[in-house]
């Protein structure tokens, strides 16, 4: 299996025109679950009324990323580009490979039970909300089927599995199958990116002091000051659902930034604010 294996630098080089031009055409998936829209052709607006703009100002909500832990199950050379890939045509956070190889453990873990305790320890160690098992089950050939298991790193266990197949090639041409591969994972990302727009949003409370609440999300993550957050006491994974937040303790306020991707809020409403609990938009 391990013959032949594409090259993943070569990958990422041939198909970056296609994942600058197709992925991102369809806009931020991020953006849609966060209210916004994406940019493009603006069309001319019907005449309103100055009284009627005034009455329903628009919303906009600030953009937020998800941290992605991605890991191949496997050795077929799938996670460079796929993580490339995703990393293009995503908002997400990945977080960086050398630091979950410390944790190589994952290569041997082969029922979703395994990959869903393995998720909540890299929430726990990395704060990655998602964690992504890419893999290709029966090898690379082709008609062969390439597959991203989505795991809740909250511990809400498989949110989804996606599948590309690749297209007919001539194995003894390693372009055509170069090709071949990357196109699969074009497609395989275009599925993830569907799954995770659709997916909710939470950070974890890791210190307070005072009336400071820290929080591991900030500029990275597309945290800006003033925004508010709900916070929330716990929660349980609903079987067959995924996970659902506890009791809602109150509302904090981002006042400022600590490091890339840490904030600091206020209590603005409610109280009792603990390390572990979430937060998530108001």
């Amino acid at each position: 299996m391990d013959s032949g294996v594409p090259r993943g630098g070569e990958l990422v080089k041939e198909g970056v025109e296609v994942v600058k031009g197709g992925l991102t055409a369809g806009g931020n998936p991020q953006q849609k679950q966060a209210g916004t829209v994406a940019p493009g052709p603006v069309a001319a607006a019907p005449a309103t009324s100055v009284s009627a703009a005034a009455a329903a100002p628009a919303v906009v909500v600030p953009a937020v990323k998800n941290r992605i832990a991605v890991l191949e199950v496997g050795k077929n050379g799938l996670l460079v580009p796929f993580s490339e890939i995703l990393k293009k045509s995503s908002p997400a956070i990945l977080i960086d490979q050398p630091q979950i190889a410390l944790l190589a453990r994952y290569a041997a873990l082969a029922s979703s039970a395994d990959k869903n305790t393995f998720s909540v320890r890299l929430q726990e160690d990395f704060g990655a909300n998602l964690v992504i098992f890419v893999s290709a089950p029966d090898g690379i050939a082709p008609g062969k089927v390439l597959k991203a298991e989505i795991f809740d790193g909250m511990g809400g266990g498989l949110v989804r599995i996606v599948e590309a197949t690749l297209p007919q090639y001539s194995e003894n041409d390693q372009s055509a199958r170069d090709s071949a591969v990357f196109g699969a994972l074009v497609k395989l990302v275009e599925q993830t990116r569907e799954v995770l727009s659709l997916l909710p949003w939470y950070a974890k409370v890791v210190a307070v002091d005072g009336d400071r609440i820290y929080i591991n999300a900030g500029r990275e993550a597309g945290i800006q000051v003033g925004q508010k957050l709900k916070v929330y006491h716990g929660g349980k994974v609903v079987q067959g659902l995924g996970f659902a937040p506890g009791k809602m303790v109150g509302t904090v306020e981002v006042k400022g930034f600590v490091g890339t991707n840490g904030a600091y809020a206020v209590v603005k409403e409610g109280g009792g604010v603990a390390v572990s609990d979430l937060v998530s938009f108001e």
